[in-house]
């Protein structure tokens, strides 16, 4: 996966070559949390990382971005989480369409699998990891809804524009520990996870969304907001069964915002990010992820 999105990137570079460049930085508050569902029962794993940097370059039609973890600012004084985060994204966008690839891999989380009075999340989990992948086709109906805008920055300017959106996306899970996945289970409500080390779930669906980009100003605004539904299957590893799920099933979520500067030379701006896949792996069973992240970033256009 990382091996073609670096293609891609220097393919679109080498295409871009007499456009305009855009250099951002960034620092991103991120979360990518684990939801195991067992019947009525939940169980949550954050990471501990707590703050990401960020570097992008972007051209008229594409741009490439990667971030990592800054040291030292894990939640408390943990180690757990350390090199925890990597990230990797490339996005596409032609007027109101865009495709989105996008890679992550988090190791180090704290869960809430010890039931005290005198702490929340107090487990460490510094073995459990998860990676994600997902590519993401999005469609704005109106053809003056600036996908750039919406996903990257306003350096190319923006006009005042609203949509319906078609979404088409292909996600891919991994949560992973050398142990079993669940490690403290005293009241015997998560058995269906006792023995699995691994799950690998993946799923392809469509889906539609409600979208906007509204400049006041100096400024701009970008809202977009979506569900789908998908098909999955899941691999459970350690009793090595597999399940194939071909249900109709709302699995797919997400909203976007940016609010920045917009024009040529220097931006400043603050994005968010939220979405969440969650895959069915039994009669009464999930397993799930929510992220988000908040940017803020500087922007340089020549």
């Amino acid at each position: 996966m990382m091996r073609w999105l670096l293609i891609l990137s220097t393919f679109f570079t080498a295409f871009n070559a007499k456009a305009l460049s855009t250099f951002t930085v960034q620092v991103k508050k991120p979360n990518h949390s684990i939801v195991f569902r067992n019947k009525k029962n939940i169980h949550e794993f954050r990471p501990n990382a707590s703050l990401h940097w960020g570097v992008k370059y972007s051209a008229d039609s594409f741009y490439i971005e990667y971030g990592g973890k800054i040291k030292d600012t894990n939640y408390g004084n943990s180690d757990v989480g350390n090199n925890s985060y990597k990230s990797l994204r490339v996005g596409l966008s032609f007027s109101n369409f865009f495709i989105g690839l996008y890679h992550q891999e988090w190791k180090g989380f704290s869960s809430d699998e010890r039931d005290e009075a005198s702490c929340e999340y107090c487990l460490e989990r510094e073995n459990l990891s998860s990676r994600e992948s997902s590519v993401n086709l999005l469609y704005a109906f109106d053809s003056n809804y600036s996908m750039r805008a919406l996903n990257s920055d306003g350096s190319r300017g923006v006009n005042r524009a609203s949509s319906w959106l078609l979404i088409a996306f292909y996600d891919r899970f991994r949560v992973h520990d050398n142990q079993t996945l669940i490690i403290e289970d005293p009241q015997n409500n998560f058995e269906f996870f006792d023995d699995l080390h691994t799950i690998e779930a993946e799923q392809y669906g469509l889906g539609f969304g409600y979208g906007l980009v509204y400049p006041f100003g100096p400024l701009y605004f970008a809202l977009s907001a979506s569900i789908g539904i998908g098909y999955q299957k899941a691999k459970l590893i350690d009793e090595e069964r597999s399940r194939n799920e071909y249900i109709v099933n709302p699995s797919h979520w997400s909203l976007k915002i940016n609010l920045g500067t917009q024009g040529k030379g220097l931006n400043i701006g603050v994005k968010g990010y939220l979405f969440s896949n969650i895959y069915k792996i039994g009669e009464s069973q999930n397993v799930g992820n929510v992220n988000y992240s908040l940017y803020s970033y500087l922007s340089y256009t020549f």
